[in-house]
């Protein structure tokens, strides 16, 4: 042990493992959203109208039952489209909580850095849990106004802690300092108290998709942002040794986050005996609670600590953008983040495609309720692909303490692109099982490397900030990667195009992050 992990373990003596339990409870819901594909079925009926055959309409006039609204196709087949096309605009609320996840992170890790982990963590927290109470709240008309109050006041706070970051330096005496703010204020007001009578007037489908993509995309990402890094940086000052490690073990509670949100906490009936909204309502109640636990055992280490690597020099993120480096690992995070994410996205969906493909192209005739028992057979893979993504982050972190960062790289996006080549021809529930354990593999150690690669290669002083803007790539890759697998699947009806693109972005990154290792070997010289 070195002198700097011997200083910290004395000073901190239990802090540390206190810090560590409160990371993963923190963790633990901050990777929900990871569960999100759980949301896409429930929600196509409360949002959009249903959607039958031309024969179902001629059937249900014949007998006098014609429903109120509905969207008429040709066939079986156009239903199956247009219900994969209303599940695609729904899931772009995945992507703007992606993005919303990776821009807030610059700001958050910037506070982080300032005021320490909780402050940011706890504002996570209340961003995340009002995100899905405004979301189950969609309905009710008469609760409206409170819920649409919480989103405006979210909305104005975030606005004016931008417009801080851009103008503070100003000072008081400025025209701007003094009264742009007050004008922020007066025009989401405004514009809250406009939403908020359309609503109560009458709620389009439109309306609904907007407010979803507000709630559980923008502001449960930006509270995911805000809280995600705190528990990383802290962890990093922390155990300075073993970075990797306590890296991949706090990432690892939002896998396993993402599993018990998925396979216990969402998929237990829950949604289907009290319906979606309720369900956002419960669980925005659980995400406040257990956050704001999690944030309150979180801390830095006393001032008296060594809290940094002298062997590597602390840049300021300024200093950070300057850096060829930082391109090429926010161009690999890119890399390794479009492969999983595209599919998460859809891997609940796909499994059962998958399986519902093969049994027809076997011959079998499958009824109705045969075929919604192979789709429900994709659940599986959601948890599968939620466990190894927890596995994946503590193992990938420990072996990158051992053998190298680059190794570690280069073994990953290798891996990550031989099973992203064949998982368009996986038809069997094995297959399709091992190759959703895999992508989750080694998309959870993206999350465990990255961070410690940026303390690295920029010293973990400012780590919150620096590895922000690095997160960027994150935010950038939730929304090629979604948009892609939407696209070929729309155009080919598979995802066969997204998938290979993605794995050829994985096999450049592994060279890129040899180039990378040349790049500081050369820069320490």
């Amino acid at each position: 042990m070195t002198t700097q992990a011997s200083t910290l373990a004395e000073i901190g003596k239990g802090k540390r493992f206190q810090v560590l339990a409160g990371a993963i409870l923190v963790q633990l819901v901050l990777g929900t959203v990871y569960g999100y594909s759980i949301f896409w079925e429930p929600l196509t009926s409360n949002i959009f109208p249903p959607v039958i055959t031309e024969e179902q309409q001629a059937a249900q006039l014949a007998a006098g039952t014609p429903a109120d609204v509905v969207i008429v196709v040709r066939d079986a087949v156009a239903v199956k489209m247009e219900i994969a096309k209303q599940q695609g605009i729904l899931k772009y609320a995945f992507s703007i909580c992606i993005l919303s996840f990776a821009a807030v992170m610059v700001i958050a890790g910037r506070v982080q850095d300032i005021k320490g982990p909780r402050v940011p963590a706890i504002i996570g927290g209340l961003l995340i849990g009002s995100g899905f109470i405004y979301a189950g709240l969609m309905t009710n008309a008469i609760v409206f106004y409170l819920a649409h109050a919480i989103f405006a006041g979210v909305v104005t706070v975030l606005i004016l802690m931008v417009f801080h970051a851009f103008f503070g330096h100003l000072g008081e005496e400025s025209v701007i300092v003094r009264y742009a703010p007050m004008g922020i204020m007066t025009t989401c007001i405004v514009a809250g108290i406009m939403m908020g009578n359309q609503y109560v007037g009458k709620l389009a489908e439109i309306d609904r998709l907007l407010l979803l993509w507000g709630t559980i995309g923008f502001m449960a990402g930006a509270g995911t942002g805000f809280a995600y890094v705190c528990p990383i940086a802290a962890l990093v000052k922390w155990f300075p040794e073993h970075k990797g490690l306590v890296s991949g073990i706090a990432v690892a509670g939002f896998g396993m986050g993402a599993y018990l949100f998925s396979q216990k906490w969402g998929a237990l009936g829950y949604i289907g005996k009290q319906g979606i909204f309720p369900f956002f309502i419960m669980h925005g109640i659980v995400c406040i609670v257990v956050v704001t636990a999690g944030a309150l055992l979180l801390c830095n280490p006393p001032s008296a600590a060594p809290l940094t690597d002298r062997t590597v020099q602390n840049s300021t993120w300024q200093e950070t953008l300057k850096d060829p480096a930082f391109y090429l690992l926010w161009l690999m995070f890119f890399s390794g983040a479009v492969a999983g994410l595209m599919v998460i996205g859809i891997i609940k969906v796909f499994a059962g495609e998958q399986l519902v493909a093969a049994a027809s192209e076997a011959g079998r005739k499958l009824s109705a309720s045969e075929t919604n028992a192979l789709m429900l057979k994709g659940a599986a893979a959601v948890g599968l692909l939620a466990i190894f993504n927890a596995v994946g982050r503590i193992f990938w972190g420990f072996i990158s303490d051992r053998i190298g960062r680059t190794a570690t790289f280069v073994a990953m996006f290798l891996l990550q692109a031989g099973i992203m080549f064949f998982l368009a021809g996986m038809k069997t529930e094995a297959a399709l099982s091992i190759g959703a354990a895999l992508v989750g593999f080694n998309f959870g150690g993206n999350f465990a490397l990255f961070p410690s690669a940026t303390a690295d290669l920029f010293g973990a002083k400012n780590l919150g900030a620096n590895y922000g803007w690095v997160f960027t790539s994150y935010g950038i890759a939730g929304v090629v990667g979604i948009a892609a697998g939407n696209f070929a699947k729309v155009l080919t009806d598979s995802y066969a195009a997204a998938f290979t693109m993605a794995a050829v972005l994985c096999l450049l990154s592994a060279g890129l992050a040899i180039i990378l290792q040349v790049m500081h070997k050369n820069k320490e010289r």
